[in-house]
């Protein structure tokens, strides 16, 4: 598919792609909205962003992040 302009596709319901692997190349923005959450997983690490918060998962650990701080559960921080 080429388009010297714009391309948009719309549906009512749900939009799903399937591929064994896709690239995105985004010269200026990229912009992604959602109405309840977005998830972005690979393998068992995930984070989630929702409207009020944004979690991270990785190795046991979770950081939640919202109106109340920073939460680290199952870890620890530290700087170097």
């Amino acid at each position: 598919m080429y388009t010297e302009q714009n391309l948009s596709t719309q549906t009512k319901k749900q939009h799903t792609e399937l591929a064994e692997s896709k690239y995105s190349d985004f010269q200026t923005d990229c912009e992604v909205k959602a109405g309840n959450q977005i998830l972005h997983q690979v393998g068992d690490t995930q984070i989630v962003t929702k409207g009020d918060c944004v979690i991270i998962k990785a190795g046991g650990v979770e950081v939640v992040i919202d109106s109340n701080g920073l939460v680290v559960r199952g870890g620890e921080i530290k700087a170097e």
